[in-house]
C-alpha cells in the first residue's frame, strides 16, 4: 500500500485510489517524455490529481525503481510487507490466489479520525505487467485502481492509479493531504522495501517514509 490516515494505506496496498469517478487518467498510460524520465530516474515522482470533491478523489503517481519487476510485484501482493507500507493496516489476508486472480481482505484503523474500515477487493493480474483491482464488499462506496509496470533495461517505471469514495463524509483537507503527502510517502516506502532507490543510502531514506514497522528480513 497514502483523506484520513487509513486512506493512503488503502490506496497503496491495493493498488487503488478511491474517488468519486476514475476518469480518463485511469486508462493505460503513455511513458513520459525524456526530461520527465530523467527526473524519475533521479528519484523524483510525478503525481497527477484527477478528481477532488467533497466525497472522494482520484489520482495517479509514477516512480522509477532500480529493481527487478519480480521483486516489486512480490512486495505489492504480500500481506507481510503491507504491514510496513499501508498506514493503519491491522489485518490483511489473501482469501484466494490463483495467480491471475486474487481476493484480499484488509482492515484499517487510524483511531478517532475515521471509522474502522473493513473491506474485500479482487485483483486481476497479468504477471509483471498489470494489476487491476476493485471493491467487492465492505464499508466503502468505491474502491478501484491499478498498478502498471513498464520494464526497462535499467529498472521499472511503476504507475499506480486509485479512485476512492468512502460511504461517509471526508473533509477536503484530508483528501488534499493524502494526494500531496501520504501517497508519495507510501510509494517511496515501497521503493525502499524493494531496494529500488538506486543506492543503499537512498533505499534507507525511502524506508524511513514507511508508516509501519520495517522488518530486518525484508531486505
Amino acid at each position: 500500500m497514502n483523506w484520513p490516515g487509513w486512506l493512503p494505506g488503502l490506496v497503496f496496498m491495493l493498488g487503488v485510489f478511491p474517488a468519486a469517478n476514475v476518469g480518463s487518467d485511469a486508462t493505460r498510460f503513455v511513458p513520459p517524455d525524456a526530461p520527465s524520465m530523467a527526473r524519475l530516474r533521479a528519484g523524483e515522482w510525478i503525481l497527477n490529481k484527477n478528481v477532488e470533491d467533497a466525497h472522494g478523489a482520484a489520482a495517479s503517481i509514477m516512480l522509477f525503481f532500480h529493481a527487478p519487476v519480480e521483486r516489486i510485484w512480490g512486495i505489492i501482493i504480500s500481506c507481510d510487507y503491507a504491514m510496513s507500507w499501508v498506514d493503519g493496516l491491522e489485518y490483511c489476508e489473501v482469501l484466494q490466489d490463483r495467480g491471475d486472480y486474487a481476493v484480499t481482505r484488509q482492515v484499517v484503523d487510524k483511531g478517532w479520525l475515521t471509522p474502522r474500515i473493513d473491506y474485500t477487493f479482487e485483483t486481476f493480474r497479468v504477471p509483471f505487467q498489470t494489476m487491476d483491482f476493485n471493491l467487492t464488499s465492505g464499508n466503502l462506496k468505491t474502491l478501484q485502481g491499478s498498478w502498471e509496470f513498464n520494464s526497462l533495461p535499467d529498472g521499472v517505471l511503476l504507475r499506480h492509479t486509485l479512485t476512492l469514495q468512502p460511504n461517509f463524509p471526508v473533509p477536503r483537507w484530508l483528501v488534499r493531504r493524502t494526494l500531496t503527502h501520504d501517497m508519495p510517502d507510501m510509494m517511496l516506502c515501497l521503493r525502499g522495501l524493494s531496494e529500488g532507490s538506486g543506492s543503499e543510502l537512498a533505499s534507507a531514506a525511502d524506508r524511513r517514509k514507511c508508516p509501519g514497522p520495517v522488518k530486518e528480513d525484508y531486505h
